[in-house]
């Protein structure tokens, strides 16, 4: 248990070896997008965050192509 433990902690200090608490906006525009896209869209109306919008859309459509492709490949 204790070995499994420490492996978890290595894991996390190399993920995110310096996390202060602190967020990106782009982490905060996601976290927005995945629990309300419209909300986000129209908030990012006709701003620069627009441009997270569209970045977005794409990821979520490569996600969706790549979720197909696995799904035909069993």
């Amino acid at each position: 248990m204790i070995k499994i433990y420490n492996r978890l902690k290595k894991l996390e200090q190399r993920l995110s070896p310096a996390d202060d608490g602190a967020y990106t906006l782009e982490e905060l525009c996601r976290s927005m997008w995945l629990s309300d896209k419209k909300h986000f869209l129209d908030v990012a109306k006709d701003t620069t965050l627009s441009l997270f919008a569209t970045q977005f859309e794409l990821d979520d459509a490569e996600r969706r192509q790549t979720k197909r492709v696995f799904r035909n490949v069993r």
